[in-house]
């Protein structure tokens, strides 16, 4: 039931639109670069997913993570649009299921995403590399790790714009946020498991690592972390509201 309300109410935001565009627009990015460079990645040995991704995925990741920081501004706004939120209060329904609600869709919609720019990279294996095979549980593999290292980020960064009447503070922050992650050094495992950073990483380097299992982890703990101070905040609002 909350989910369907919370998809209604996205339905006029281009909430829905914005992220299949934005997922065509990132699987448009591996696409370019190899019609442009075919001979450079030919030439380098490997699994062609591994190589696509190695060459391609941390645009592709930004992308992804600047299209989770836009859609959970998007999703607050429409909620303090003309006191939605107060509004929502009377309603016989959970705060807190609202905001579960919100995460479950954004996690569909990112999934949805995933989905898309992952086929897009088999179909670039498939046409350019056509002397290998792809296997197809390798792609779900990877298309699996690289969700559950998002899910972290949107719900933090849903637990951002919630905090926040004012889009535009919410958006810098998730903004800032993004960029300050992405100039940090990836190769130091500390950075490496935040919020914002997770996404950047492969599962081919991760696995060489032996650090699968602990990302994994981390990310779970992150995602109940968040959700927990959800909860918090919710509790302390009311008791001051």
């Amino acid at each position: 039931m909350v989910p369907k309300i919370e998809y209604k109410k996205l339905k006029r935001t281009g909430y829905v639109p914005a992220f299949l565009l934005a997922a065509l627009l990132a699987g448009a990015f591996p696409v370019v670069n190899m019609a442009v460079r075919k001979e450079s990645f030919l030439s380098l040995g490997g699994e062609p997913l591994s190589v696509l991704l190695n060459a391609n995925w941390q645009m592709m990741a930004m992308l992804n993570i600047l299209l989770i920081v836009c859609g959970a501004c998007m999703m607050y706004h429409t909620e303090y649009t003309d006191n939605g939120m107060q509004k929502m209060e009377l309603l016989p329904v959970r705060q807190t299921s609202l905001f579960l609600g919100k995460f479950l869709i954004a996690s569909i919609m990112t999934a949805v995403m995933l989905s898309i720019e992952f086929s897009v990279l088999a179909g670039c294996a498939v046409y350019w590399f056509s002397d290998s095979r792809l296997n197809p549980m390798i792609l779900i593999c990877h298309l699996s790790f690289s969700f559950i290292m998002l899910l972290p980020t949107i719900i933090l960064m849903l637990l951002i714009a919630q905090a926040f009447r004012n889009m535009w503070i919410s958006l810098g922050i998730g903004v800032i946020l993004v960029f300050t992650f992405s100039i940090l050094p990836q190769e130091q495992l500390f950075f490496a498991l935040c919020p914002f950073s997770a996404p950047y990483q492969l599962l081919d380097n991760v696995h060489a690592d032996g650090h699968v299992g602990l990302f994994l982890e981390i990310a779970a703990l992150e995602t109940l972390l968040f959700a927990l101070t959800e909860f918090i905040c919710l509790k302390i609002r009311r008791n001051f509201s």
